[in-house]
């Protein structure tokens, strides 16, 4: 279900939600073309031998596809990942679904780092920043 997400333009960006975008720069954010027909999620994976599972995420992610993203964190985790870097530059449209599957890998112990953003993923953890004791908590700054 693609329902948009509307947060107001001149409301003030929470320090949960910059300090996890950083050093993120607007030249690291690439527009995603509306005109694209192909919204299946599209995953690029690779696990370094220092335990650091960096993943490139495409497409659209909500709740019925979420599971590919899903089923290889778990593999993951499971070969010895400890830390997951994200760089989530073209994802189209996400929801709730993808800010559970990155909560469930915080959960587990693991470190995580967000290395871009497109405006959607931006969007949705600014709304999350916004909950004042939202669970898992990697996205608040204490």
């Amino acid at each position: 279900m693609r329902t948009p997400l509307v947060a107001p333009i001149d409301a003030p960006v929470p320090p949960a939600a910059r300090a996890l975008a950083g050093p993120l720069s607007e030249s690291t954010v690439e527009p995603v073309p509306e005109a694209r027909s192909d919204r299946l999620p599209r995953l690029r994976s690779t696990l370094g031998a220092d335990g650091v599972l960096a993943v490139t995420l495409a497409g659209e992610f909500d709740h019925y596809t979420c599971a590919p993203l899903r089923d290889l964190l778990a593999d993951g985790a499971a070969r010895g990942a400890r830390h997951l870097v994200v760089d989530a530059a073209r994802v189209g449209f996400c929801d709730s679904s993808l800010l559970h599957v990155l909560d469930r890998w915080v959960r587990g112990g693991r470190g995580l780092e967000l290395s871009a953003a497109s405006a959607p993923v931006r969007l949705l953890l600014g709304l999350a920043a916004r909950i004042p004791q939202c669970p898992g908590g990697w996205f608040d700054p204490a």
